[in-house]
Parts: C-alpha cells; sequence; structure tokens
C-alpha cells in the first residue's frame, strides 16, 4: 500500500481519499480507522452510500423504528451511533436534546411555541414541527434564556 500527504492552503478540513481498483482488508481497515478516529465526523447511510454529514446542515436527529435517523438538508440519513453519544460529539455545534429520543440543531429553528400547555412545540427552518417532551421544558427554557 502507497501513502501520501498533500498539504493544500484550500483545505480546512482533513480529506481522505483511497484510490483502488479493489476493495481489500487493508482499505476496509484504513477505512475503518479513519471514520473511528474523526472527530465531529457524522457518517450516514442512504441506501448503499455512505455520506459525511455536515452537522451545520442537519435539523434534527430522532429515532424512528429503534434506528437512528438525521434529518439533513438534503435528505433523512441512517446513523450508526447512538442519540446520547451524538448529543455528546454535537453540544459544540449547538444540537440540544428536546426528548429521549431527538436532537434538534439550534442553528436551524425558525421559532419555538410556548403556548402549548406543559410543552414547547419547535419549528424549524424546512417548516417540520417537532415538540419538546415535558422532560425537557426546563432545560430548554434554561437556554433560551425564558
Amino acid at each position: 500500500m502507497d501513502f501520501e500527504i498533500i498539504i493544500d492552503e484550500n483545505f480546512h478540513e482533513p480529506k481522505t481519499v483511497i484510490y483502488t481498483n479493489e476493495i481489500t482488508e487493508d482499505v476496509l481497515r484504513v477505512k475503518n480507522f479513519v471514520l473511528e478516529n474523526s472527530d465531529n465526523l457524522l457518517i450516514g447511510f442512504f441506501g448503499s452510500k455512505i455520506k459525511i454529514l455536515k452537522p451545520s446542515k442537519i435539523y434534527r436527529i430522532y429515532t424512528e423504528d429503534s434506528k437512528i435517523f438525521a434529518e439533513s438538508i438534503d435528505e433523512k440519513y441512517l446513523i450508526k451511533k447512538r442519540i446520547y453519544q451524538l448529543e455528546d460529539e454535537l453540544k459544540s455545534k449547538k444540537f440540544v436534546r428536546i426528548s429521549n429520543s431527538e436532537l434538534i440543531n439550534l442553528n436551524l429553528v425558525e421559532s419555538f411555541d410556548l403556548s402549548y400547555s406543559g410543552t414547547i412545540s419547535v419549528r424549524m427552518r424546512n417548516n417540520s414541527t417537532t415538540f419538546v417532551s415535558r422532560r425537557y421544558v426546563k432545560k430548554i427554557k434554561n437556554i433560551l434564556g425564558v
């Protein structure tokens, strides 16, 4: 296996590219190592495709049918991590937990509606609506300074 590092000022984040004529154990080992050891790298699965997701383009991460999904600007991706792991990893990116099964990106929230009794309605910039569970209302109010 050959290895090369190229320094380019146009890249603000490292990018890994593997040129190969076939998938071998070495290629899979390198892929797994890079993916498992990269900070803030969120991998989404869409059918047979794997996509690196930018947290800034994810509206929400939620559980559906015992699977974790990330709702992005362009698509819905399967995530192979637990909600609590994602919550930890994405805190610095302004993601906050609003229920046991959902995180939202505060940067992509259009508005919060506090008129519901005991809960909060959240309208995202993509016009989807979700709700803060009663258990997390106090936490969200503290974050909003209400």
